[in-house]
């Protein structure tokens, strides 16, 4: 059995659904990589702006690397419950972040996985990434074959839509794949005209600060006011660009048991203190975003429900420890017309000491305007 062969094989026996091979080479992507960073597309991921010639080719920090094994590893999107979520007050996780952490997961896969081959290729070399470290994941398993680059910039295959996470293998052996697949996407702009801040563009650009993903988990502070609105109730991440995606449509495996989980209560996520975010969230993808990250996030969400149930929760949010929480708490109270909401402000603007949370005060009651940004 030829080494891809065999790797294939046992890739597969450990749940992988995708696997693909391709030598290791300089990626022609430097002009749009830096171009794109630049423009300013990266936002506050300043990491992405480390060692460009080690992303563009892993080979310069790595000279015994002559290949990569890319990996695809599935995962369900939740079959989309019935439900009012303003009424009910239900925030939206993104499906991927259903626990447990996929980096556990694969990252035991991947390590398996080089103990099997290194039983059989005495004297191999092997290095894994899962998410992270500085390597081009969807450039490289696109080379490899496991799919092409979709216009919401995600990578997409014919049996699989976008429903998979990417792992790499980089490794001393000669192996060879069957090359980048062609682009089935066609004249669909559904992903572009479907995404509800504007962050996707035509020529495959993903323009970050606007994504929603992005300022749910990677923005560290303050979200911006006027994107505030079109987060409609996600917490942690989005998955509209997937889910309108007729790949993803057509191929997709929707499970009914994830609604408790990424569906979750948002009065009762705005309740959790440190200690039980940490039992809740601690081996979940959504510890990425810190509590004080996915709070924030919560008392956006209510602010967009309308619900005015939501006032009571965002009323005790403003004595929260954390400034973050307690001025988007705020931006939140003022989006209600209820006198008991502006009661609030009120009353807390007396003893806050932050400025920055006095200030959202002072734009929720409507007495100072919001900065242009």
């Amino acid at each position: 059995m030829s080494p891809e062969g065999f790797i294939r094989q046992q890739a597969t026996a450990l749940g992988f659904t995708l696997c693909g091979f391709t030598r290791l080479t300089a990626l022609p992507r430097a002009d749009f990589f830096l171009r794109w960073l630049a423009q300013g597309y990266a936002g506050e991921m300043t990491y992405l702006a480390r060692e460009p010639a080690r992303r563009l080719h892993p080979s310069s920090a790595f000279p015994q690397a002559r290949s990569i094994i890319c990996l695809g590893y599935p995962y369900a999107p939740p079959r989309l419950p019935q439900l009012d979520w303003r009424r009910e007050l239900r925030g939206r996780i993104a499906a991927y972040a259903a626990r447990p952490d996929y980096h556990d997961t694969i990252k035991t896969k991947l390590t398996h996985l080089i103990h099997l081959l290194s039983a059989r290729y005495p004297g191999l070399w092997a290095r894994a990434y899962v998410d992270t470290g500085p390597i081009l994941e969807r450039e490289w398993a696109s080379r490899s074959g496991l799919g092409w680059f979709g216009k919401n910039t995600m990578l997409l295959h014919k049996q699989a839509g976008s429903w998979f996470f990417l792992a790499e293998i980089l490794v001393n052996l000669d192996l060879a794949g069957d090359g980048t697949p062609r682009a089935h996407c066609g004249t669909c702009t559904r992903c572009l005209s479907e995404c509800p801040t504007g962050a996707l563009a035509e020529g495959y650009i993903l323009k970050a600060p606007l994504c929603v993903s992005y300022l749910t988990i990677e923005l560290r502070g303050p979200i911006p006011h006027a994107l505030r609105p079109l987060l409609d109730n996600w917490i942690f991440g989005c998955d509209v660009c997937q889910e309108v995606c007729p790949w993803n449509i057509k191929f997709g495996r929707p499970r009914d048991d994830l609604v408790e989980e990424l569906f979750p209560s948002l009065p009762a996520l705005l309740a959790l203190d440190e200690t039980g975010f940490r039992a809740r969230f601690r081996r979940s993808a959504v510890w990425r975003a810190r509590r004080r990250g996915l709070l924030r996030n919560v008392a956006v969400a209510l602010g967009n429900s309308g619900n005015p149930a939501a006032i009571v929760p965002l009323r005790r949010a403003l004595h929260d420890p954390e400034p973050l929480v307690r001025g988007h708490a705020a931006w939140a109270l003022g989006r209600f017309a209820e006198p008991e909401a502006r009661r609030a402000l009120h009353a807390h603007l007396a003893h806050e000491e932050d400025a920055s949370v006095r200030r959202e005060i002072l734009i929720a009651l409507g007495e100072e305007p919001v900065a242009p940004r």
